[in-house]
C-alpha cells in the first residue's frame, strides 16, 4: 500500500504542473482578466505543490530518502509553503478576486 500511494504521489506530481498550466490558460483567456497578485500566487503553487508531492512520494518508495534529515527540511517547507499559498488563493477568490482586472483597464 505504501508502495502504491508513493507511486500516485509521483505521477500527481508530475501530471499536476502541466494540467494547472491548462487550466490557467482558460483563466487568463477570460474577461476581466484576473489580478497579476493571484495569478502570482498560482504560478507559485504550481512550482510548490509538485515539489512537495514528488518529494513525499520519494519518501514512501525510499527507507534512504525517509531518514535524509535535507529531505524532511525540503519536505515540511514545501508542505508548509503549498498550504499558505492555497490559503492565499482561497482568501484572494473570497475577497473579490474574480471581479475586476486590476489593471484599470
Amino acid at each position: 500500500m505504501r508502495t502504491l500511494a508513493g507511486i500516485l504521489l509521483l505521477i500527481i506530481g508530475v501530471i499536476f504542473p502541466m494540467a494547472m498550466l491548462f487550466q490557467m490558460n482558460s483563466v487568463l483567456s477570460r474577461k476581466p482578466a484576473p489580478r497579476p497578485s493571484r495569478v502570482g500566487m498560482l504560478l507559485a503553487l504550481n512550482g510548490v505543490l509538485p515539489v512537495a508531492l514528488i518529494i513525499s512520494g520519494l519518501m514512501l518508495l525510499s527507507d534512504r530518502f525517509a531518514v535524509s534529515p535535507a529531505l524532511r527540511a525540503a519536505l515540511i517547507a514545501t508542505w508548509v509553503a503549498s498550504a499558505a499559498l492555497l490559503i492565499a488563493v482561497v482568501i484572494g477568490r473570497g475577497a473579490g478576486g474574480e471581479k475586476g482586472g486590476g489593471d484599470g483597464g
